[in-house]
């Protein structure tokens, strides 16, 4: 038994040897350390190393959800002013089914966006290298389905039929790209807030006229030192464009530019139709921004400046349906430059006086001047009230007329074909001034109001062959809010604002009222104004 057990020990000893004599032969690997996220406190709270490299990056983002309610009227929701439709002996009438009646208007409307931001940045020996993008998604019911709209217009798209004067716009969803862009050593490139902006809607939620538009742009921004930068921009064109418009309207339009005069030129009038529309061409020259900017402990000034391409042509309207090699050549086109000029400052107004202002107080005063460059007065280019989010024109147009818009909106013109053969370019200036004050260091209020003025020569308010001329218009946006922040970046508030356009002269061309009562229609309506009330729940972070 004992010779049994050494035999079977021995054995054991000897298996154990051998695997441990193999077990020293074989590669060994040391488990991998594990890296933990280290926060990276270089570039502000929120960001941290992305493991494995020397990049930080901030996750953020935002929730919004808002209730909004309209005062409605009837409404002519396709505006006619300037437009090239041809007229009776008696002027032009428009059409029943541009109008929708005041109980078709809704009064009650919700908006929801949920933001997700990504903020990378790397230490380089240039400097940081940082890569911003931003993308929103947007639900939008009723009078706020412009927003983030997929259909154009009052009652096109979705799943609106029938009468377009008796239903309304579908709810409407959809995801947009905000911001993306590119800094590196005083670069900046991709989708971002153009360099000709200086105020760009910090208190209200309603937008106030001025420029806030978001573009494709390729800038250079020097830094001089005591406080002094400058940045110069080539920005996209199609972002500003603003509509074109036509007075002229039912005959033949006979000696223009192109050289088809005379007699031809009649007979492909007669073959095309007599009425003539403009249209933007195609962009050649991008956007010429450049601005100057001061900050200091008190605030900050900066001055803008933008040229701006204006290709157009003009049509008949027959041209679109036409064999393009036979018809759809223009009656004229011009090229033209138009321009932009701003002053923007700002007064941190808790440095400036801090016995008699709270932390935070802020005021801002803007003025803008334009001439055949309205985009740059126009508002939010994000708001898409001129057209839908996927097939938008006339992007320049972005904040549109007054929401909701009663009686006669307006349209805002770059320039307006005329019957002297040219298009004359408008005139355009907005000024704004938005104060935010902290009650309480959790209770605010912004005060808000600006003043827009669109201006047009003599020749474009005027009508040729049965069209229809442009208005001249005043424009008056005031609100205030009053919002609760119980916690850092969460906001509870109400925000009422008042809209109003005034238009300065009737329309040259339209018919006059009594005709327009023969044919059931409403009267021209030369003041439009709404009332508009909002509540917001808004958690960033």
């Amino acid at each position: 038994m004992k010779a049994i057990k050494s035999i079977l020990l021995g054995s054991a000893a000897g298996f154990v040897s051998v695997a441990a004599a193999q077990a020293a032969d074989l590669p060994s690997r040391k488990a991998a350390p594990i890296e933990y996220v280290r926060v990276c406190d270089a570039y502000g709270s929120g960001f941290f190393y992305i493991p494995g490299t020397e990049t930080c990056l901030r996750v953020g983002g935002a929730v919004v959800a808002e209730w909004r309610a309209y005062s409605t009227s009837y409404r002519n929701s396709r505006s006619i002013i300037g437009s090239n439709n041809p007229g009776t002996g008696i002027g032009f009438i428009p059409a029943v089914g541009n109008y929708s009646n005041a109980r078709s208007g809704d009064n009650s409307a919700f908006s929801g966006t949920g933001r997700i931001e990504l903020d990378a940045r790397t230490g380089t020996g240039f400097g940081t290298l940082r890569t911003f993008l931003r993308l929103e998604s947007t639900f939008g019911s009723g009078t706020s389905a412009a927003t983030g709209s997929l259909g154009g217009g009052e009652y096109f798209g979705g799943a609106n039929f029938g009468n377009g004067t008796i239903f309304r716009s579908p709810a409407r969803e959809t995801t947009i790209l905000n911001k993306a862009f590119i800094q590196f050593a005083g670069l900046t490139a991709g989708r971002v807030q153009s360099f000709f902006d200086f105020y760009t809607d910090n208190v209200s939620w309603e937008v106030l006229r001025g420029s806030n538009a978001t573009v494709g742009a390729l800038a250079y921004t020097y830094t001089f030192g005591g406080g002094f930068s400058g940045s110069v921009s080539i920005e996209d064109n199609v972002s500003r464009r603003g509509i074109i418009g036509s007075t002229i309207g039912n005959f033949n339009y006979v000696g223009f530019n192109n050289g088809l005069v005379g007699a031809p030129f009649a007979a492909a009038g007669a073959a095309w139709g007599t009425r003539f529309f403009g249209i933007p061409d195609g962009a050649q020259i991008p956007e010429i921004v450049a601005n100057l900017r001061y900050d200091a402990p008190w605030g900050a000034v900066q001055v803008s400046g933008a040229a701006h391409q204006i290709r157009t042509s003009l049509y008949t309207n027959g041209a679109a349906a036409a064999n393009p090699t036979a018809y759809a050549i223009p009656a004229d086109t011009q090229s033209d430059y138009g321009f932009a000029v701003q002053l923007g400052t700002q007064f941190l107004l808790d440095k400036v006086a801090p016995n008699v202002f709270s932390a935070g107080d802020k005021l801002w005063i803007q003025a803008t001047y334009e001439q055949g460059a309205v985009g740059y007065v126009m508002g939010n280019n994000l708001s898409f009230n001129g057209g839908p989010v996927n097939a938008n024109t006339f992007y320049g147009f972005g904040n549109g007329g007054v929401k909701a818009s009663n009686g006669w909106d307006f349209n805002a013109f770059d320039c307006v074909w005329t019957a002297a053969g040219r298009c004359d370019k408008n005139e355009g200036w907005a000024v704004l001034a938005a104060l935010k004050h902290y009650w309480t260091p959790t209770l605010s209020s912004g005060l808000v109001g600006s003043y827009l003025g669109l201006r047009y020569s003599n020749a474009a308010l005027a009508s040729f062959g049965g069209g229809v001329g442009a208005v001249n218009t005043d424009e008056y946006r005031v609100g205030t809010n009053l919002i609760w922040t119980p916690v850092k970046n969460f906001d509870i508030g109400g925000e009422v604002f008042y809209l109003r356009d005034n238009h300065l002269n009737r329309p040259v061309g339209l018919a006059p009222d009594f005709v327009m009562w023969a044919a059931g229609l409403p009267s021209w309506k030369g003041v439009n104004s709404t009332i508009e009330g909002r509540l917001r729940v808004q958690r960033s972070f």
